[in-house]
């Protein structure tokens, strides 16, 4: 059963899916030589030794395969929520418990580790929010970020630019980060292709920074997503980092086209996604490409295609994609709806570029992928 899997890779939204390579290394990761636990499942209200409740449950189901069987796909969004209000970043968690097959002791003290002064009480309080499926949203009115020009440009095209989301000191600071996580220099070229472990295509696994957290709990970032989604009480994704450098003549894009990063089973329920630009980026530097306007006709569209016919195979050329320029420090956020992806980057400088997205814990997605 891969949806949780699945789950993993609709957050790379911006043309690589490298956890989908995850999907198949997971078979082999010593998963054939050691016995999965016997015991019964634990209930969600099993807080452990660190208060967290669902945790418990959650390890327990990755490491008997419990979740390979189907019977608890309704609890993946939950799943999902609890790691990002924890802020670990799904990937390496799935990765840490498929790759160590840890005590619960153990992946407690992962978990606690992300956290050196200590788990916020505050996160905890979410956590058994989340599981009485309680909105904990803020009550308190706050400045809009988004103009009714901006919203109405959102519902016809179904994207909108946040201008200056983040400062331009944690702009600067977070291409650092990613430079220096990379192993690379801003300006020697050279090193743009140096052979790395620190990329998967156009992915930077970099989840956790100081900076990097700041720019997700921006204002202005944080607002946009709940003037989109007409609430607060809204999480934010622990994602990664984006590396896309000029094509040589014999480097090329390592990205993929025009995709969805949800299951395509209607009805479609509302979502969010967001890439903050960390450098000044053109239509032509391997930009976010959308197609404006799909969320309002996707689910006639799939409708009135052959049964034959798998709609992510499609050809969207003639649908008119586009390609999104915007500046340094600012954020785009589309419907999920929207086919989208990075482009070849066809400039002289490369894209650096942050994943965030804020979004309902109580969001309920299809359970089946397809």
């Amino acid at each position: 059963m891969l949806w949780p899997f699945l789950s993993v890779a609709r957050r790379d939204a911006d043309g690589q899916l490298p956890s989908l390579l995850f999907i198949i290394l997971a078979s082999t990761m010593k998963t054939t030589t050691v016995e999965p636990p016997q015991w019964d499942l634990p209930a969600s209200t099993d807080t452990g030794s660190i208060g967290i409740p669902h945790l418990k449950r959650f390890w327990h189901k990755i490491l008997s395969a419990a979740n390979e069987t189907g019977q608890f796909n309704q609890e993946n969004d939950t799943d999902t929520a609890l790691l990002d209000i924890l802020q670990l970043g799904l990937l390496p968690t799935y990765q840490f418990l498929y790759e160590q097959r840890p005590s619960f002791a153990v992946f407690e003290q992962w978990v606690a580790s992300h956290h050196p002064g200590g788990i916020p009480a505050d996160l905890i309080q979410q956590c058994h929010r989340l599981l009485h499926n309680d909105t904990f949203a803020n009550k308190a009115a706050e400045e809009n970020v988004l103009s009714e020009s901006d919203l109405a440009f959102w519902e016809e095209q179904g994207y909108v630019i946040v201008r200056n989301a983040i400062s331009p000191a944690d702009c600067a600071e977070s291409r650092q980060a990613i430079w220096q996580y990379l192993q690379m220099e801003e300006h020697a070229p050279a090193s743009w292709y140096s052979s790395t472990t620190n990329l998967e295509g156009i992915m930077v696994p970099l989840y956790h920074h100081a900076v990097l957290n700041r720019n997700r709990h921006s204002f202005r970032v944080r607002r946009a997503f709940e003037q989109l989604w007409n609430q607060t009480g809204l999480i934010v994704s622990t994602d990664k980092c984006g590396f896309n450098p000029p094509e040589t003549e014999t480097i090329k894009y390592k990205g993929i086209g025009l995709h969805w990063d949800m299951s395509l089973v209607t009805p479609i329920p509302f979502g969010t996604q967001g890439i903050l630009y960390l450098t000044d980026t053109a239509t032509n530097q391997g930009a976010l490409t959308v197609v404006p306007g799909f969320h309002k006709l996707i689910e006639s569209w799939l409708a009135s295609l052959p049964n034959d016919i798998n709609p992510r195979d499609t050809d969207f050329s003639s649908f008119h994609p586009q390609p999104i320029a915007a500046n340094a420090g600012d954020l785009i956020i589309w419907n999920q709806l929207l086919p989208h992806s990075s482009s070849p980057n066809k400039a002289t400088l490369p894209r650096l570029v942050q994943y965030i997205n804020w979004y309902s814990p109580l969001q309920k997605n299809q359970e089946v992928w397809k």
